[in-house]
């Protein structure tokens, strides 16, 4: 099964750090679930808010399930989404 989140349609384009928990809940739910993370209309997320985003995912799987199973769209800073969930800019190709 798979599940798009429309991040904007969550959390709206104006966001925090802390804004991370929502989302974070939400994936937490569909942990058995294929997930898009669709982050049309929002210009930066900031670095900090995939690593409150990711960061308990990480500690209860291992990297490659959540790159398996969490894909994202139309994300404009795609480096710092991979840097968090790769662990290393070094790892990104």
């Amino acid at each position: 099964m798979e599940k798009k989140i429309i991040i904007k349609n969550l959390i709206g384009n104006k966001f925090q750090c802390q804004d991370a928990i929502l989302l974070k809940s939400e994936l937490l739910a569909n942990l058995n679930n294929n997930v898009i993370l669709d982050f049309s209309g929002i210009d930066y997320v900031p670095t900090t808010f995939f690593y409150n985003l990711f960061s308990e995912l990480l500690y209860i799987n291992d990297r490659k399930d959540i790159l398996n199973h969490i894909k994202v769209e139309n994300l404009p800073n795609i480096d710092d989404y991979n840097k968090v969930v790769y662990g290393t800019a070094s790892l990104v190709s």
